[in-house]
């Protein structure tokens, strides 16, 4: 439990290094899943949704980063999921730019990011 924490808050650590991502849109990945967030355009404060399928549920849950903070969510059997209600907030603020939203999974011992997408905040 307490490598899995420590796992948890280095993924949250490196989206808020990362800062605001360069690109748009969303990104299959070379693992086979798809993800999007709806809204792809908010304001600092407002809440989005992430949802993924064809996940492969042999390598277990899938943990969502973005900007400092991490979700956790269950597979159903068909290796999709939804996490609602995620902050656009980084402290007290977040600046207006593009951020990337990624998915991670334990892959042969080593939490990889199985997939990517992008939400922009705007002022």
């Amino acid at each position: 439990m307490r490598k899995v924490f420590i796992t948890v808050a280095l993924l949250a650590l490196v989206a808020l290094v990362a800062g605001p991502a360069t690109a748009g849109g969303s990104k299959g990945s070379r693992y086979g899943g798809s993800v999007w967030a709806t809204p792809k355009v908010l304001h600092a404060g407002d809440v989005f949704t992430v949802a993924g399928c064809d996940y492969s549920t042999d390598l277990g849950n899938v943990i969502i980063g973005f900007t400092g903070g991490s979700w956790g969510s269950a597979l159903d059997a068909s290796g999709c999921f939804t996490i609602t209600d995620i902050p656009a907030l980084s402290g007290d603020t977040l600046p207006a730019g593009t951020y990337e939203v990624t998915v991670s999974q334990l892959v042969r011992g080593r939490w990889r990011v199985t997939g990517e997408t992008y939400v922009t905040v705007v002022g």
